[in-house]
């Protein structure tokens, strides 16, 4: 009997540990539903418009590509959107992934158009310019970096000058693409620029005058560069040594005066014939 007793003492344990857990299970479980229901309770909710799909730079906005979403009331972004019939027929100035708020500063302004004409600012242009792989800074310009634009012409006696003409230029677009890849090179034959008036027809004389390049700069770097400009040294021309020929002097020879009185000779003489020394 006493070696029945210990298995089934083990085996009770055994089933009063299992059914322990069942309960303890069954416990937790009603208390997180019960939290959970509390705190859908505690935080109001409100629908914001958001995008239902990916949107690419331009594209235009519709009750296709938008949707609502529930959103915690008392975290809204600024700028959000409750309506879609508020933002339909608007062009999207930056990417937009699906599920994010729709803001108003990444929206073009009513009736701004469709495509690249939606991102031009007022008071802006765009204008595009033929570029090279070397002037395109070898692919790496892309749509919304920074440029400096430097003009390279020649001046009178056929010496190279190179200035920069505008400094901290937006690029809107390559070719046809106002998004790409970030990172990702790509070499293309147009660059499409955001400028002023004054910018445009700057750059357009350049480009008849002279060529131009691009310099890439970080869109972080907003110092203007205030050092003056040196003017190039020019290199001075050594002087010629001239030669002047020596005239050869010969050396005066001594002058030899005879005085004769009555019968007496006397020689004297001199350094030369137009000095008076005697030697």
């Amino acid at each position: 009997m006493k070696k029945y007793a210990t298995v089934i003492a083990l085996g009770l344990a055994i089933l009063f540990g299992v059914v322990a857990v069942i309960l303890a299970n069954k416990w937790l479980s009603s208390q997180t539903a019960q939290d959970t229901v509390m705190v859908q309770e505690r935080v109001p909710l409100t629908k914001i418009v958001v995008a239902a799909q990916d949107l690419e730079i331009g594209a235009p906005l519709s009750k296709e590509n938008l949707t609502l979403a529930e959103w915690p009331k008392s975290s809204v972004p600024k700028g959000a959107f409750n309506n879609v019939a508020e933002v339909e027929g608007r062009v999207a100035v930056t990417k937009l992934a699906a599920g994010r708020p729709l803001l108003a500063a990444e929206l073009a302004a009513p009736g701004s158009g469709v495509g690249l004409v939606a991102l031009i600012p007022n008071g802006k242009r765009a204008m595009s310019i033929r570029v090279d792989e070397v002037i395109g800074v070898a692919g790496f310009i892309l749509p919304n970096t920074y440029v400096d634009i430097i003009a390279v012409g020649s001046q009178t006696g056929g010496t190279m000058k190179a200035k920069t003409i505008l400094k901290r230029i937006k690029v809107l677009a390559i070719a046809q693409e106002t998004f790409t890849e970030e990172g990702k090179a790509k070499v293309v034959r147009t660059v499409t620029l955001e400028l002023s008036p004054r910018e445009a027809e700057q750059l357009a004389l350049q480009t008849h005058e002279g060529g131009i390049h691009l310099v890439l700069r970080n869109p972080l770097d907003e110092a203007e560069e205030t050092a003056k400009e040196e003017k190039p040294k020019v290199a001075k021309k050594s002087g010629v040594t001239t030669l002047r020929p020596r005239v050869y002097t010969p050396r005066p020879a001594p002058h030899d005066v005879e005085i004769i009185r009555g019968t007496s000779r006397e020689k004297i003489r001199f350094k030369n014939v137009e000095s008076e020394d005697r030697i």
